[in-house]
């Protein structure tokens, strides 16, 4: 009966917290530019995330390139987040870059350039990267490429 019991107790606590699959990445979203000036922009998102599990982990940001106006200026970089059990949550991806590469990119053009962004109020701004899911040894990598039009009002 105590080896009934025993085997009973350890089928529960194995079966209770199962990982039945990994967090799925869902969407990028809130893409804004948080403040621009004439020497550096302020880049905003959130990676939108559902974990489905009874068991929490880490995401940590592996790559994270962005482009604005299909010029690379920087990659977010960010320490790892934790992941809530059984919910939706958000991963902030955030990020400070110069625009000394727009504008060396854009020498010839720059007048064109300003008076483009003066004229539509807005930037082309791309995620490109990864972000890696970690529970223990187990890694799982979410590709991100998400590109908008975005305000600069």
């Amino acid at each position: 009966m105590r080896n009934f019991l025993l085997l009973s107790t350890i089928f529960v606590l194995l079966t209770a917290c199962t990982f039945s699959e990994k967090p799925k990445f869902k969407y990028v979203d809130n893409l804004e530019v948080k403040n621009i000036g004439l020497r550096n922009v302020t880049l905003k998102a959130d990676a939108i995330f559902n974990n489905p599990n009874h068991l929490k982990g880490k995401l940590s940001i592996d790559s994270v390139l962005v482009f604005v106006d299909n010029i690379e200026v920087g990659a977010i970089s960010a320490q790892e987040f934790n992941v809530p059990s059984q919910s939706e949550f958000a991963i902030p991806l955030e990020g400070t870059f110069s625009l000394s590469k727009i504008y060396e990119e854009n020498k010839k053009s720059l007048l064109g350039s300003v008076l483009k962004v003066i004229q539509t109020d807005s930037l082309d701004i791309k995620y490109e990267g990864t972000i890696r899911y970690h529970l223990g040894s187990f890694s799982y990598p979410y590709q991100i490429n998400k590109q908008q039009k975005v305000s600069i009002k």
